[in-house]
């Protein structure tokens, strides 16, 4: 129900301000931190509605009312091919002219003089049946990152630490202490994708096989939210999806929803704000893992090629480095020597972990970068 009329602006204002601040906070933080402040009792449905009047979208999304069921062969089935699955007609890989080659290696630009992760798409070349309309950037204006712009941090022991960190971080979660009390058949639950529906009842298909929270943050931050570009691996129709992420009229979206590969709806969103979306077109890479233990995960993912017993790994997590960090980026410098053995294998493995397109908890791209001391 609609309350925001009842609270005072200094309230609004606060609630609106934490919101941005914080882009992960939820209705209920909010709520509690604005009753803290004021000496209110405010409910999250209030916050809710604030957020809403402003065209800031909070939810985490909807589960189903009945606990979502895996199969005991979900392991086998979740290997089988996209392909071979199909929710909507076969997906598409996006033109390379969207994505310039100026735009690739996100990391070595950032050395070079730092151009920001917001790229504009080459406009299509003139043709019949081109348009003005058609050359409009779907991406906002870029923004510099400046090299001054970053904080370094003091060199420290353990930042091979976040190989650790980076397999929780592709589950969509940011600590140790989340995943003891959740349940690991929910968090290795693997999505298909996202599939978004728009008013005139036609669909396109997101092509996003992550770990089902980490997919749910994505759609949330990165489509509904818009708080950072939605980067996008393979659509289902890609006219169709720029034109609904331009906002064009008739193509408002009305509904998004979370697959897995049987093509249930494990979670849905359904209260849309109508707005220019920023996205990027890109190589994602993809891993499935259904380790447990975060250190066994760690290799699974990252070190998977290469024979890596505990001593090499509790090696690789003690090797000393340096954090280069601002609003948007998180770049963890590891150090190590001309004689290190295992440099081939750090460098595959920051690579690997550098095209996940991972976001650490504080909302920053994160990336890795070998050096040698």
């Amino acid at each position: 129900m609609g309350v925001t009329y009842k609270l005072k602006e200094e309230v609004v204002g606060f609630i609106i301000n934490q919101r941005q601040a914080n882009p992960l906070a939820s209705c209920r933080q909010l709520a509690e931190s604005a009753s803290q402040k004021f000496g209110l009792k405010l409910s999250k449905s209030s916050v809710h509605d604030v957020l809403k009047e402003a065209g800031i979208m909070t939810p985490r999304g909807r589960k189903p009312k009945n606990k979502f069921e895996i199969p005991q062969e979900k392991k086998r089935q979740i290997q089988a091919s996209l392909s071979q699955v199909k929710l909507l007609p076969e997906t598409i890989i996006p033109e390379v002219s969207v994505l310039p080659d100026s735009a690739k290696g996100v990391s070595q630009e950032m050395e070079a003089g730092g151009q920001d992760l917001n790229v504009h798409k080459e406009p299509p070349s003139s043709g019949p049946g081109s348009t003005e309309e058609e050359k409009a950037p779907t991406i906002t204006e870029e923004r510099q990152i400046k090299p001054e712009s970053f904080e370094i941090s003091a060199e420290y022991d353990g930042a091979g630490r976040v190989f650790l960190r980076a397999a929780l971080w592709d589950l969509g979660i940011f600590s140790e202490e989340n995943v003891k009390g959740t349940d690991w058949e929910y968090c290795l639950t693997y999505c298909k994708g996202i599939k978004v529906v728009l008013e005139n009842n036609k669909e396109v298909f997101i092509d996003l096989p992550l770990p089902i929270e980490r997919c749910i943050m994505e759609a949330v931050d990165g489509l509904i939210n818009n708080i950072r570009p939605l980067v996008v691996h393979r659509v289902s129709d890609e006219m169709l999806f720029k034109s609904c992420m331009d906002a064009q009229a008739g193509l408002k979206i009305t509904k998004i929803l979370i697959v897995d590969y049987k093509d249930n709806v494990i979670a849905y969103f359904d209260e849309i704000v109508e707005c220019k979306r920023v996205f990027m077109l890109k190589d994602i890479v993809f891993v499935e893992s259904y380790k447990k233990n975060v250190s066994e995960r760690a290799k699974d993912i990252f070190f998977t090629q290469h024979n890596v017993n505990d001593d090499v790994m509790d090696n690789i997590l003690k090797l000393k480095g340096f954090d280069k960090v601002n609003s948007e980026i998180n770049i963890i410098n590891i150090l190590t020597t001309n004689s290190y053995e295992n440099i081939t294998m750090l460098n595959e493995a920051a690579e690997k972990l550098n095209a996940m397109y991972l976001h650490d908890d504080q909302n920053r791209l994160v990336k890795v970068e070998i050096l040698k001391d």
